[in-house]
């Protein structure tokens, strides 16, 4: 167990005494959870034993946590007073101390793991206690903020992030209200206008409205007390940066703690963060319910800045659905069958919901995994159970369940493109909380009328939703059109040569790196941003597609560093396959159809895959025609003559594809591989 030597040193009459370390301290249960940590930690739990005397009564305590995502519970004197924020951020956190706890002469003070053994390495110190209540030691100054649009001139939704001295989120003495959302350091406010209760001390203040927006901030000494009755008033202001005209901003998995009862969002935070992370079109999707936001939404005034839409995370055994959008009073989907069939043909017929999303596909929910090789695919987009895919939709990238390599989801979204199914890229949040991992920061823009987010065309966003006319944002935007004409979710016609033009734009804050295009989910060109730092357009230009020789379908997605700053943190992965992780922002576009040989008809992968097969009767016919054509389509051909009863590891396979190109060896042996590993 670890011993903080600590000691008792005098202060005000606000806080009588502090006990303090002056340092964080490495504490880990299990493994090593991240190579960012030292080999060894200093100790699995805290241990700590301080005398108390009748001047010098602590009521509540203070510390630092940094990397907190496992359990983990204070006590003093075996008497739990509270347990860790789970959040990997860095913040100040206080718990005031019941009567009965503490005792003259010797206690003891103790911080475990509890709840789970999963590993977890996190930071603890500077350790604090004080004889005044934790709202009377937090409520001893105040900070008046008014937060403008600088196109408006008038208050505007935001987040607001306050900093101590040491750069961690520092508690303040405010509560939620109708018109604010508070937790460690953050405070969401959809007016713009807040008076923050702070001890007294040194901050910077931050201002914000999600990525589509500029950064203000302030420094502030509370110090001295303000001699006058109304604190100084410090103006921030905060402007779009990024070009979102003709997009609804959408987040399509949003939760409450009120209906989900896990996170800490209540349905009015819910409501008010929406707002301050200016999310344009939330889904409302608490497990297994309907919930409806508009009731609440107009009660509060909001409704000018979004439009709610009901739907549902249809939480079955064999994988989550989001579905939308819901009438209100639906009856629920059964979320007790065990077929993908049969859970599609239950959401479309009690509900009618259009939009049926599989989430987060490479995590681990109730011991199954939708994407592992065991159940899937990835290469060819086939369920190794021959269930077909159930959705429109899947989440690329979920910022609340972020993945340690990035592309992992992509892969698994060309894989069911070039099967020859319309699946819809989405980006979202899957916020459960106020500010650990917070709506709306990855997030999907659907192509459609946005000149009144208060009253969006509901039926419309979601048919340009289910068409693929979307684009995905996790810090940065994305947007491509072929020939100037053609955009996500179509298919291009015509004799012109096919040129795209790509944009990759972000807020001053993000820095974008590169961008790659790829054609059927393989890499055609990458390019560096060489100057992806400045606020809007981060690179713009044409991509030359001529040389592509058959239909396919072509993304484009930017990628660029993480966010460190508190005020929009990325995250770390949610189920990690590494203890080395490298954090990213990204934007990628919905799918462009490029008819290629000019034919008006569009044919994927498995259909040139078909045709190949049909028209050639020998192997080296076969093989030589392949050669004109890319990895994905010798995939399904590698799988349609594995499923045909071919062997493909017979003599005659391995000799043509040692004279085949690099492309079609590269077909064969993706599809090898994922079948190989979905083998017992």
């Amino acid at each position: 167990m670890q011993l903080l030597h600590i000691s008792i040193i005098a202060l005000s009459l606000v806080y009588a005494s502090t006990l303090q370390a002056e340092r964080l301290v490495h504490l880990r249960m299990g493994e090593r959870e991240w190579d960012t940590f030292a080999a060894q930690s200093e100790s699995d739990s805290l241990n700590h034993t301080f005398n108390v005397d009748q001047d010098n009564i602590p009521r509540s305590i203070s510390f630092e946590q940094v990397d907190v995502k496992q359990q983990w519970t204070l006590a003093i004197n075996s008497k739990t007073i509270g347990r860790l924020p789970r959040d990997e951020n860095r913040m100040v956190v206080f718990f005031d101390i019941p009567e009965d706890v503490i005792k003259l002469g010797s206690n003891k003070l103790t911080l475990i793991q509890t709840g789970s053994k999963t590993p977890d390495d996190i930071y603890f110190g500077y350790l604090r206690f004080y004889n005044v209540s934790k709202q009377e030691h937090l409520s001893q100054r105040e900070i008046s903020i008014q937060v403008t649009d600088v196109a408006t001139n008038q208050g505007t939704p935001c987040r607001l992030t306050i900093l101590n001295n040491r750069g961690c989120l520092a508690s303040t003495g405010n509560e939620s209200t109708d018109t604010t959302a508070v937790r460690e350091g953050v405070i969401y406010s959809s007016t713009g206008k807040v008076r923050v209760k702070v001890p007294p001390g040194k901050y910077t203040i931050y201002a914000g409205r999600g990525m589509e927006w500029s950064i203000d901030s302030v420094r502030v000494d509370t110090t001295a007390a303000n001699t006058t009755t109304e604190p100084p008033q410090h103006h921030l202001t905060i402007r779009r940066e990024v070009d979102t005209a003709g997009m609804v901003a959408c987040d399509t998995h949003v939760h409450t703690f009120t209906y989900s009862r896990h996170g800490d969002a209540t349905l009015n935070e819910r409501l008010v963060t929406v707002a301050g992370e200016g999310i344009e079109l939330p889904i409302a999707t608490d497990h297994n319910l309907h919930i409806n936001y508009a009731p609440l939404v107009n009660q509060l005034g909001l409704n000018q800045y979004y439009t709610p839409v009901i739907g549902n995370e249809v939480t079955t055994r064999v994988g989550h659905f989001n579905i939308f959008p819901v009438a209100n009073g639906a009856p629920l989907p059964n979320h007790t069958l065990e077929t993908w069939t049969e859970i599609a043909a239950s959401i479309r017929d009690k509900t009618g919901a259009s939009a049926i999303i599989l989430n987060h596909a490479r995590d681990v929910h109730g011991g199954i995994t939708p994407f592992s090789p065991s159940r899937h695919n990835h290469v060819t987009g086939r369920s190794q159970y021959g269930w077909e895919f159930p959705a429109t939709a899947m989440e690329l990238v979920n910022s609340g369940a972020i993945q340690t390599d990035a592309m992992q989801l992509y892969r698994d979204w060309f894989g069911l493109l070039n099967r020859g199914l319309s699946v819809t890229g989405v980006g979202c949040s899957d916020s459960h909380d106020v500010a650990r991992h917070f709506i709306g920061q990855a997030r999907t823009y659907i192509y459609c009328d946005d000149s009144d987010v208060g009253n969006i065309n509901v039926k419309s966003a979601v048919n340009a939703f289910t068409t693929g006319k979307t684009n995905l944002s996790y810090g940065l935007l994305t947007t491509m059109l072929i020939n100037k004409r053609f955009g996500p979710g179509e298919i291009t016609s015509g004799k012109d040569r096919l040129i795209a033009d790509i944009k990759v734009q972000g807020p001053s804050w993000v820095t974008a790196r590169q961008l790659d295009v790829y054609a059927n989910g393989d890499l055609f060109k990458s390019i560096t941003i060489s100057d992806g730092k400045q606020p809007g357009i981060k690179w713009s230009g044409k991509v030359d597609l001529s040389r592509l020789r058959h239909d396919c379908f072509i993304v484009a997605i930017a990628r660029g560093d993480g966010v460190a700053a508190l005020h929009w943190p990325t995250a770390k992965p949610y189920q990690p396959t590494s203890r080395h992780f490298d954090p990213y922002t990204i934007g990628s576009t919905g799918v462009i159809y490029l008819d290629v040989d000019r034919d008006d008809h569009f044919a994927c992968a498995k259909e040139y895959a078909h045709l190949l097969i049909d028209e050639h009767n020998t192997l080296s016919a076969l093989f030589r025609a392949l050669k004109g054509y890319d990895t994905p389509v010798a995939a399904h051909v590698a799988e349609l003559l594995d499923h045909g009863g071919k062997s493909l590891h017979d003599t005659d396979i391995k000799v043509h594809l040692k004279k085949s190109t690099p492309a079609v060896r590269r077909g064969f042996s993706q599809y090898l591989r994922d079948e190989l590993a979905a083998t017992p």
